[in-house]
């Protein structure tokens, strides 16, 4: 099936249009740096120079470009959930550019992404084989608040993690191929050609992020880019009932633990607003120990930005070989994401630990 020209070309097209317009807004830096690039002052700021955090940018005109690549179908579902995704994207480059549009505001932004992709599509969450929930979910109303909800839930957690070079972008391109492979292994056709397609969109982008953090996916690439990877866990059950939802959740198993933590720490630990910044997610204390530890073995202290992303790319790996082996039930899923929390805690107390015993010797 992807040796087919009309697939891979669409491909090749997202691949080759992100990776030249990354590399043209990193070219042309000094013309636009004065409003797009990225301090490197703030609590979760771990670069040394200002960057362009204008990625989204790229991640757009790929992602457009492939659209017009594409034949049949695919490319009107394809077309449907870009254009769906125009209010996160617009709103999140106002953030790139301004610096003055709320996070508030940017969520409200990727609701309405949701909303209208659910409007227009029809694919909405009806069950989350949860006794009583799924009752209310029936209700046409209520799926479709949950939906949008759930929907910009998920690129928030994606905007989460998007702090050293490759994290978010890498791992965005791990979650796009485990959705590839389930599709694969049920044989949707369509939904392996969309996810493979953005995949190429994003690893493009990706060429230039890592290892030397040339550009920025900024909150506009973050959040269409999340909004994206959030539809495609919508439309997996929605399109093929005899999967699981509780596969989406186990594919997005990382990034969506490390945003359910984060509030629980800020709000139950500190007593902070959950939305409050802070440098105590994992990725951040992976950076300060585990990778600070292995760049100075290597004598690349310059390396323990991209070491941290290559540590924490394990976690999204772990969903994607458990969906290779895991059934499509709902118990198989949750035994699975179980592991993934598990291995997720038990690093970040492990780390905290082994902090706590390196302070004290």
């Amino acid at each position: 099936m992807i040796s087919n020209p009309s697939i891979c070309y669409p491909i090749f097209t997202a691949l080759s249009v992100t990776f030249a317009l990354s590399l043209f807004l990193v070219l042309t830096k000094h013309f636009h740096g004065r409003f797009t690039l990225d301090s490197s002052e703030g609590v979760q700021k771990f670069h040394d120079l200002p960057t362009p955090r204008i990625g989204g940018i790229a991640l757009a005109f790929g992602y457009f470009a492939a659209w017009f690549a594409m034949e049949g179908t695919t490319k009107g579902l394809f077309g449907v959930i870009g254009l769906a995704g125009l209010p996160a994207l617009a709103f999140g480059l106002a953030e790139d550019i301004t610096k003055r549009v709320s996070v508030r505001v940017r969520l409200i932004a990727t609701m309405a992404s949701g909303l209208i992709f659910a409007i227009i599509s029809g694919y909405t969450i009806t069950s989350v084989e949860v006794w009583g929930v799924d009752a209310m979910l029936a209700i046409p109303i209520i799926s479709l608040a949950f939906t949008s909800f759930a929907v910009a839930g998920v690129a928030n957690s994606i905007n989460l993690i998007d702090g050293f070079h490759g994290l978010a972008s890498g791992t965005l391109v791990i979650i796009l191929l485990a959705f590839a492979l389930v599709g694969w292994r049920i044989g949707d056709d369509t939904f392996v050609i969309l996810a493979l397609t953005m995949s190429a969109v994003i690893f493009g982008f990706f060429l230039v992020n890592f290892p030397f953090g040339k550009l920025f996916l900024g909150d506009a690439g973050a959040y269409f880019a999340g909004y994206f990877v959030a539809i495609m866990a919508v439309m997996l059950p929605a399109r093929n009932p005899e999967v699981s939802p509780w596969i989406s959740l186990l594919i997005l198993g990382y990034p969506v633990t490390e945003t359910i933590v984060s509030i629980v720490r800020r709000v139950l630990a500190h007593g902070a607003h959950p939305g409050e910044p802070d440098s105590d997610h994992l990725h951040h204390i992976v950076h300060r120990s585990w990778a600070k530890f292995v760049a100075s073995a290597l004598r690349i202290p310059t390396a323990q930005n991209s070491i941290t992303s290559v540590i924490m790319w394990v976690l999204p790996l772990i969903s994607l070989i458990s969906v290779n082996y895991c059934g499509f039930h709902s118990m198989s899923a949750l035994s699975y994401l179980a592991v993934l929390v598990f291995c997720y805690l038990a690093t970040y107390r492990a780390i905290i630990a082994w902090e706590t015993y390196g302070a004290v010797t």
